[in-house]
């Protein structure tokens, strides 16, 4: 793998992990458009990057969940992830990947009706401390459903939790808390197959690529906080007509 396709690879990592247009969808894209094809081991790697950048974001929170594992921060968060775990097994051994292309429009366009939605339904009254724990299950429920190509996992998730009446700034910061075992578990699955499929390995290509999908990732996830904490996210649907419409002219 060369250099400019890992930092092609690691700039869109970085900028789609955490912002609502999911990432996998725009990974899919690329590949079609240029012809990119990562290796697992840069799989691994790229997300690697994503998960250094939403820890040292949320150290604190992460530092404080740690340390009271079982405080109400940390019930919602394990609430959330239990039944993602089980529908994203279920959708590993079960979806064949060649459905990925047909359902990459379908993902897009779920993701540009939930942004729009959000911001239609829903008091935004609720904080992390005042948030209810079937509102966590629901949230890890469609985190679960947004392993489907094109919808975005940081946008269906954040989106759900305002329609159930969470606020934007507490729903971002619940959805990259809640991300942090996903994304583990993902790296986890990856490198297993790494192990099974292992090949030469361009350690400055791939430490590029995580490096600049990790800072990219971070500044990312300032972004989105501020866009949160300032207003609405329907700002995202109306970039997410492009990929929709490019998706169903190339897949």
């Amino acid at each position: 793998m060369s250099i400019i396709i890992a930092l092609i690879l690691g700039l869109i990592q970085g900028l789609t992990e955490f912002l609502p247009v999911s990432s996998s969808g725009h990974l899919i894209l690329a590949q079609k458009l240029f012809g990119l094809q990562p290796d697992l081991f840069t799989n691994v790697a790229l997300h690697c990057g994503t998960l250094f950048a939403v820890i040292i974001f949320y150290k604190k929170e992460i530092w404080q969940l740690i340390k009271r594992p079982f405080s109400k921060k940390g019930i919602l968060v394990i609430l959330a992830t239990l039944p993602t775990v089980a529908l994203a097994l279920i959708a590993k051994f079960l979806l064949p990947e060649w459905l990925d292309g047909l359902l990459l429009p379908i993902g897009f366009a779920l993701t540009f009706v939930l942004l729009i939605l959000s911001d239609l339904i829903g008091k935004q009254k609720d904080n992390l401390l005042t948030m209810k724990k079937s509102t966590a299950v629901i949230a890890g429920v469609v985190q679960g459903i947004s392993v489907l190509p094109g919808l975005s996992r940081s946008g269906s998730t954040v989106c759900a939790m305002k329609m159930l009446g969470v606020k934007n700034s507490a729903a971002v910061e619940m959805s990259f808390l809640m991300s942090i075992p996903v994304i583990i578990g993902s790296i986890l699955f990856m490198s297993v197959d790494v192990v099974a499929n292992s090949a030469p390995v361009d350690w400055l290509a791939v430490s590029i690529g995580m490096t600049v999908s990790g800072v990219v990732g971070y500044f990312s996830l300032k972004f989105l906080k501020a866009v949160a904490e300032k207003g609405n996210l329907s700002k995202f649907a109306y970039y997410m007509i492009f990929p929709l419409l490019l998706s169903c002219v190339l897949m």
